[in-house]
């Protein structure tokens, strides 16, 4: 068994070295990237086709493959905290003008957040009553789900006894340094709330005492083209990353619970295309082309759709909406930190909206009577306040939900077979969000470069780390 395994972890190191070598040929980083993700796809497929009758080579294989994807993963993760506090710290003190520039464009883009959850909502409503989801039909085909549904007791009690006034209040940290660990109930918000007032307090003495305002952006601006230099090396290894991680995918996925659950996971993705249609409106509305857009988005959500993780994708799409599209790097900053944990419309809109529309004609509720929709869809939007941007989000998002309605929550167990499918539409879906409102959000406050957004060259640094 060991031979077979040393020549799995063989054949990774030629595909990794075949995109060092189309790299050193300067191939671009796009196209890079889709070919690790077709290779990664394919190397899965031949890995659980050969070993059909000995899986434990392939976990085997999986165990070292994990050292690439895994650790790229890990390595996105160690950014998140550092970044999101340079990134909102930096946004705001490169405002110019009144600190009412920066209250209004929070208020932008937690709003039009806000608003593209409450459509994704509304969207999955439609679209699990379209297909005649019912959670007693998928519970007949999967059978007792009791027991799977004790593993969430814990977590359930723990999202019922933190009512939504108890989420804001844990978004203030009692130790900004533990929120920075990612310790406490609301960490990435945590420090959010942390980077801004840091940053809204030196605003305030620009004016007051202009020499230590400029000190104390030196050292900010230091630190940040310190973390972003450790970004640019990051992501030069996207490429191996997806890579891995996909081949992971397709090689360990339940392809049996795919079949069982396709119904779902078929509505799941035609409400996740919906939305996307629904961005591109958004997009057209505020004068951008939606081809350009897709084109230069494409490395940050392809990235979000192999890894899951849209927190983890942070660096990605705020280098690609600084360098591709020309928004401002206070408005990029701002809005992909709150995309993370704020509004996310696959995990927190969609997904929720999903599973209550199945569980309720089991419960005799219609779920489209207009007082339970509106009741469903206002939960929905408040509780993706502080839905982590990083796996198992969604879950917690219906946790919250299904808790605050008072409807069973076995169903989520159910769902967990399918759960990595669906998650990579939702994550791409969530980043994608984040950046159509921050190119909204710029258009509104004037901060984006058209000339930049509609040119067709790649990002102007692009040399420097891919």
């Amino acid at each position: 068994m060991g031979t077979y395994i040393v020549i799995n972890i063989i054949v990774l190191l030629m595909l990794i070295n075949l995109l060092y070598f189309m790299q050193k040929k300067h191939i671009t980083f796009t196209i890079r990237v889709l070919l690790a993700l077709i290779l990664g796809l394919v190397l899965g497929f031949v890995l659980r086709t050969i070993y059909s009758d000995n899986m434990e080579i392939v976990n085997q294989s999986i165990v070292w493959y994990n050292i690439v994807g895994n650790g790229y993963v890990k390595l996105l993760q160690m950014l998140v905290m550092p970044l999101i506090f340079v990134s909102i710290t930096m946004a705001l003190l490169n405002i110019k003008g009144s600190n009412t520039n920066l209250g209004k464009m929070t208020m932008i883009i937690i709003g039009i957040l806000m608003i593209t959850t409450a459509i994704s909502a509304l969207v999955g409503f439609l679209t699990a009553k379209g297909f005649g989801l019912d959670a007693s039909k998928l519970q007949s085909i999967v059978g007792d789900i009791s027991k799977g549904a004790l593993s969430y007791e814990g977590r359930l009690a723990e999202f019922s006894s933190r009512p939504v006034p108890q989420q804001l209040l844990d978004i203030i940290p009692t130790n900004p340094f533990a929120a920075l660990a990612g310790m406490g109930g609301s960490p990435t918000l945590s420090v959010v709330f942390f980077s801004a007032l840091i940053g809204a307090a030196a605003l305030g003495i620009r004016k007051k005492k202009p020499e230590v305002f400029d000190f104390f952006l030196k050292i900010m601006q230091s630190l940040h083209d310190i973390i972003m230099k450790i970004v640019a090396f990051v992501m030069k290894l996207t490429p191996y990353g997806v890579l891995a991680l996909m081949a992971k995918f397709m090689a360990s996925s339940d392809l049996n619970a795919f079949a069982q659950l396709g119904q779902f996971l078929i509505a799941s993705y035609i409400a996740i295309i919906i939305m996307l249609a629904v961005h591109s409106i958004i997009l057209v509305i505020f004068g951008y082309n939606p081809i350009k857009y897709y084109t230069k988005a494409f490395t940050p959500l392809a990235f979000a759709f192999s890894s899951r993780t849209s927190a983890g994708t942070l660096p990605l799409t705020i280098s690609a909406l600084k360098d591709k599209m020309g928004i401002s790097e206070g408005v990029s900053n701002l809005s992909a930190s709150l995309a993370v944990t704020i509004g996310q419309n696959g995990c927190a809109g969609i997904y929720p909206a999903m599973v209550v529309a199945m569980i309720a004609p089991a419960l005799g509720i219609n779920p489209l009577e207009p007082s339970f929709l509106i009741k469903s869809v206002i939960i929905i939007a408040i509780g993706s306040f502080g839905i982590a941007g990083v796996g198992g989000g969604a879950t917690n998002a219906a946790l919250i939900t299904l808790s605050a309605l008072g409807f069973p929550v076995g169903l989520v167990a159910i769902l967990l077979g399918i759960e990595p499918l669906i998650d990579m539409g939702r994550t791409m879906l969530n980043v994608n969000d984040g950046m159509i409102t921050a190119a909204a959000t710029a258009k509104i406050c004037k901060e984006v470069d058209m000339g930049k957004f509609n040119s067709s060259g790649t990002i102007s640094n692009e040399e420097e780390y891919i």
